[in-house]
């Protein structure tokens, strides 16, 4: 489809650019290509489109890791991106100068009187790549959705730790000075050009700074202790409490309470009153908020005794039952809520509840996975006189019970050696 002669005419013209009047010039080198791939059906221009990116792309990484002694593969890589520019999916609708517009009056107008000179600050600077589709401003994606987006269209298993790659490859791009003031100069589609290019060349030095360190610490004896003593405590903690999340029920049974794990009679029933006491209430939604600012999270089993006896749920069934709905979706309905009501949605995400039957008892397995931020809980706590006040409070864990942090100077210590350190 491509001729030689075409593409030696347009990588020279690139490569030697040096006026607005090369400008036309290229376009007119690169007309004959243009109008080839619109002569196309649409699925050969589809085909055709991904094979260019596709080369375009793989060139431009690989060129990052080895040196090509084949000069042709250069100048087919630019005169390719070049031609990229014109047929891109979003470019909208094409226009036929020769035939759609008739030109019947010329007229000239002063729009600017003054210098033109270049001087050393930044600014946009347009070219060929400059593309002629609209101009819309990307709205931005968590990067979890992107991670959620790519392992649905390549069949790809990216998880978490592969998120946090991604998340330090993006970081060391927004340091970049040279790339925030180009981002500051110019529409997202020019920023596209050197993004691009700027991202091939973080996502090497990201696999070559991880060899480097993989090296250092796999030889130095003494390193790989001391990563060993930071990492061993977090990692068991949170590989114990990943465990209980779907182990068999009889392990937490028998193990009893301890720093990741925390048994409540009931969630809103008094045993000793005989009536729904926000009290008792409370009293679970404090475990949950100071195992969402735990650093390992936690498992709170609701209708087990402090012995680790199963009581059961039914006297909290009672207290919701409504005819025609299932009393554990109902309890499990009023969970959810309360830990919305108290600890916010953001939060809420991290928990998650499961039914389990025992010796023909219910209990609820509450489990809490670490909060990516602070969660305050908003609960009800009853003064002196018996009156009830709402209180918005921050819970943590001391070893293997829960407590307020009352001090906001010893919350915000607690805030930044928690979550800045994580």
């Amino acid at each position: 489809m491509l001729l030689v002669d075409e593409i030696e005419r347009v990588t020279g013209l690139l490569l030697t650019m040096s006026s607005a009047k090369d400008h036309a010039r290229i376009h007119a080198a690169l007309q004959p290509a243009v109008d080839r791939f619109y002569a196309l059906d649409e699925d050969d221009q589809g085909l055709f489109r991904d094979a260019l990116e596709h080369f375009v792309r793989t060139y431009a990484f690989l060129a990052q890791l080895v040196s090509f002694g084949d000069t042709k593969l250069e100048r087919d890589y630019v005169f390719c991106r070049a031609l990229g520019s014109f047929i891109r999916r979003d470019a909208g609708s094409r226009l036929d100068l020769g035939t759609e517009i008739e030109l019947t009056h010329l007229r000239h107008e002063m729009t600017f009187e003054g210098s033109v000179a270049l001087t050393s600050d930044t600014g946009e600077v347009r070219t060929v790549f400059d593309g002629t589709g609209r101009r819309v401003e990307p709205a931005e994606e968590a990067l979890s959705q992107i991670i959620s987006t790519l392992n649905e269209r390549y069949g790809l298993k990216l998880d978490e730790a592969d998120c946090l790659h991604f998340e330090g490859i993006a970081a060391s791009l927004v340091a970049d000075v040279t790339l925030q003031q180009q981002a500051a100069a110019n529409t997202v589609d020019n920023f596209r050009i050197a993004f691009e290019q700027r991202f091939d060349d973080a996502v090497v030095q990201r696999l070559n700074d991880a060899q480097d360190l993989t090296y250092r610490v796999l030889d130095n004896a003494e390193l790989r202790a001391d990563v060993i003593a930071a990492y061993l405590p977090l990692i068991y903690g949170q590989a114990k409490v990943a465990h209980q999340e779907h182990c068999p029920i009889g392990e937490l049974l028998g193990r009893g309470e301890d720093a990741h794990l925390e048994y409540k009679s009931t969630l809103r029933w008094d045993l000793a009153q005989a009536a729904v006491s926000k009290a008792i209430e409370t009293a679970s939604l404090k475990t949950i908020a100071a195992f969402l600012n735990s650093r390992e999270g936690g498992t709170l089993l609701v209708g087990v005794a402090d012995d680790g006896s199963v009581l059961g749920l039914e006297s909290d069934y009672l207290t919701l039952r409504r005819d025609g709905k299932d009393d554990a979706d109902l309890f499990q309905l009023a969970l959810t809520q309360a830990v919305l009501n108290s600890v916010g949605a953001a939060a809420a995400t991290n928990v998650t509840t499961h039914i389990h039957t025992v010796d023909g008892r219910d209990l609820c397995r509450v489990h809490v996975k670490p909060s990516g931020h602070p969660a305050r809980a908003t609960v009800t706590i009853v003064d002196k006189q018996g009156l009830h006040q709402k209180q918005q409070m921050f819970y943590v864990r001391m070893n293997n019970g829960t407590r307020a942090i009352d001090d906001d100077a010893e919350v915000e210590k607690f805030i930044a050696s928690r979550w800045t350190n994580s």
